[in-house]
């Protein structure tokens, strides 16, 4: 990569840093950086282009219509162009991130098969493995609650299949987002990492899940759902090695 890139990299920290500040919907600056370390982690294994991993990893919620209120942000990513313009990125490399960008959401993986580079697969997983596991279910309530959705509706049914517009029209219970979305994401992975990293999350996903339901006195329905997501756990579960490396050289 150019070397305006390494010069003004603190440049579009900041920028990123100041856009999340005050977000309150579990997208925050702490979300940023936990993506930023695990997509550093899978590029490394994955010998892909670290620089163009970090700047999707960084900017890739900046113009998120679920923080934005605008769907027309998504399409054209004005912020994230205006932030690495500002960095006097080259405008290649501008280019390479705004498509890796445009390609990473679970709404566009609806849509059916996204063409995505190695380093949008990257991030993907990052993200991904950031909504799911012990940090996931913290985040998931968070959002909930920011959009004042009802926690548990014994009595829901959730959506088994669905459109990009359905998703995004859904305002069902935090709880039945599980199911709807979350329990999904590790069968999405695109890295070998991020599947087994993704397995171990959901595993926890689903023991969080049986303790909630035998809490609440839940139907046996909603444990007979759960059943479908249970995996076998004959295999030892793969836990990441410390990011401290890629977080500092990232941040």
């Amino acid at each position: 990569m150019s070397e305006p890139v390494i010069n003004n990299f603190e440049h579009i920290v900041a920028a990123v840093k100041a856009f999340h500040e005050h977000e309150g919907s579990g997208h925050d600056w702490q979300h940023i950086r936990r993506v930023c370390a695990t997509a550093g982690r899978l590029a490394r294994e994955e010998n892909a282009d670290l620089d163009v991993v970090m700047l999707i990893a960084l900017l890739h919620d900046v113009d998120d219509r679920k923080l934005t209120g605008d769907v027309n942000t998504e399409k054209t990513l004005p912020a994230a162009r205006r932030i690495m313009t500002e960095a006097g990125i080259d405008a290649a490399v501008i280019e390479t991130v705004l498509k890796g960008i445009g390609s990473i959401g679970f709404h566009k993986t609806l849509s059916g098969n996204v063409e995505r580079s190695l380093e949008a697969k990257i991030v993907s997983d990052a993200d991904q493995l950031d909504a799911i596991g012990a940090i996931g279910i913290a985040r998931t309530f968070v959002y909930g609650a920011f959009k004042s959705r009802q926690m548990f509706d014994p009595d829901e049914i959730p959506m088994e299949t669905f459109t990009k517009e359905q998703y995004a029209a859904n305002n069902g219970s935090t709880v039945a987002h599980f199911f709807e979305k979350l329990l999904k994401l590790h069968t999405m992975m695109h890295t070998n990492a991020g599947r087994r990293e993704g397995q171990t999350r959901h595993n926890m996903m689903v023991d969080y899940l049986d303790a909630f339901f035998r809490e609440v006195d839940a139907s046996e329905e909603w444990k007979l759902r759960l059943e479908k997501y249970r995996m076998p756990r004959d295999e030892p579960s793969y836990v990441f090695e410390d990011f401290s490396e890629a977080r500092s050289m990232a941040i």
